[in-house]
């Protein structure tokens, strides 16, 4: 760890506490703690008046049945374990309350006569809601995974209109119509065709096509898969079709936009060169 140093927090920490005693009583207190330390004895003022209080509140639970004391760490617990899991705000106990509520009910049983075993309604209480907090957690959980469902499904619905649009608007959706009417041979007549046209022009044109070439004086690197693949065999002829493809499967993701990018800056260029 760097800086930081993880503490041990004590759960029975230490307070302050400010009380009027009689002046002869400190005085005597004092004297005899000098003298006591020359015998080998000694005794310190918080300790005695810790025991005190311990001792105060076992009379007052043995008269009583209410141990004060372990209301207490029952608040500070609970409180903590709150704290700890995290609990909404709107979904919080209030240990004030409730251990008032535990203290009214022993009381009541105490005065009808009847013995009360604190620790048993402390641990109901405790059982009570630990039950609850337990519900409340997988509940939580449940709204989790079914929100990561729901976008999930969100997502996938995107991605199977996505494929469609793209399929409806590519040459596949076009030809599969024809062929549904009736009249795919004549669809793939044209694209024959066509391409007959498309190819016929490329040829009839070529002179004027690299006499452009010539012309042009930015040439930027225009990636090609195919032509890349190839090289790269040609250069390691000692690697598997896998293993090409997998170093090729970057590529092949940013191909398409590295091109357009290419493109859209060279129609950028003409268009300020003609400005």
């Amino acid at each position: 760890m760097g800086y930081i140093k993880k503490i041990k927090i004590d759960k029975n920490k230490k307070k302050v506490v400010s009380v009027r005693v009689s002046e002869i009583v400190i005085d005597a207190f004092n004297s005899a703690g000098v003298e006591a330390k020359e015998i080998g004895y000694e005794f310190k003022l918080p300790d005695i008046i810790e025991e005190a209080l311990l001792n105060t509140l076992r009379e007052l639970r043995d008269e009583t049945g209410v141990d004060f004391l372990k209301l207490e760490r029952f608040k500070y617990e609970m409180n903590s374990l709150q704290d700890k899991l995290q609990i909404d705000p709107k979904k919080r106990f209030d240990f004030n309350k409730l251990s008032n509520e535990i203290k009214t009910q022993a009381f009541n049983i105490g005065n009808m006569g009847e013995s009360v075993d604190i620790d048993l309604m402390i641990k109901e209480k405790e059982q009570e809601i630990k039950k609850s907090w337990n519900e409340y957690i997988i509940s939580k959980k449940k709204e989790k995974v079914k929100n990561e469902l729901s976008q999930l499904q969100q997502e996938n619905n995107q991605l199977h209109d996505q494929i469609y649009n793209n399929y409806k608007d590519g040459e596949l959706y076009a030809k599969d119509l024809a062929i549904t009417e009736g009249w795919g041979d004549l669809y793939d007549e044209a694209i024959k065709e066509s391409k007959n046209t498309f190819n016929k022009y490329l040829q009839d044109h070529k002179l004027q096509i690299n006499n452009k070439k010539e012309k042009t004086e930015r040439k930027p690197v225009f990636l090609s898969y195919s032509f890349t693949q190839k090289k790269l065999k040609e250069i390691h002829p000692e690697k598997t079709d896998k293993e090409i493809q997998d170093i090729m499967k970057e590529l092949k993701e940013v191909e398409g936009q590295i091109n357009q990018h290419l493109v859209g800056q060279i129609k950028s260029g003409k268009r300020k060169d003609k400005g």
